[in-house]
């Protein structure tokens, strides 16, 4: 099931998704999805965040500004894949989506909450400074890369990744 519900996804984006749809196309049947999602939005809502978290985990090397390298590296490779960028861009949706938007905002707290570590453990080692919004350290990361796979066919570097959490780390560590 959440192989057809990447396809729809990457294909329709979350404003066009919908299970009766989606069970047509790939031939499953609609009472056994009904039976474990009660809509369309937790349906998505669980296809990308099983997906996100399946190829985003928070790295753990034991310093802030490698933890920061680590995540840009992991995120520019998970958008850098065709799946990766479909999915993003089936994140940018427009008003007029119902479930949407809150489908968009329920998966990027997901996906602050499972790297949000990162952030925890450096501020226990004393690695950032007092008064740093976690929620804008994580953004100065992720939105950078994602930005630029929304915009771009490009694949994103290895060395863009490193700049952007170097840019992160300066501003947001306890010199």
């Amino acid at each position: 099931m959440l192989s057809a519900t990447y396809d729809e996804l990457t294909r329709w984006g979350l404003e066009r998704f919908d299970i009766p749809t989606m069970c047509a196309r790939h031939k499953i049947d609609e009472a056994l999805v009904r039976r474990h999602w009660e809509d369309a939005s937790a349906l998505a809502l669980d296809a990308l965040v099983y997906w996100s978290d399946d190829v985003l985990m928070a790295p753990d090397t034991g310093s802030l500004r490698d933890d920061l390298r680590a995540l840009a590296l992991a995120v520019a490779g998970q958008v850098n894949t065709d799946v990766g960028r479909s999915l993003l861009r089936a994140m940018v949706v427009d008003d007029r989506a119902a479930f949407a938007n809150d489908t968009r905002m329920a998966f990027w707290f997901k996906r602050f909450s499972s790297i949000r570590s990162v952030f925890d453990r450096a501020a226990e080692r004393g690695e950032i400074r007092p008064g740093v919004d976690t929620i804008a350290a994580m953004q100065m990361v992720l939105a950078p890369i994602n930005v630029r796979a929304l915009y771009t066919k490009e694949q994103i570097e290895d060395g863009y990744c490193e700049t952007i959490a170097d840019l992160a780390w300066h501003a947001i560590a306890k010199h």
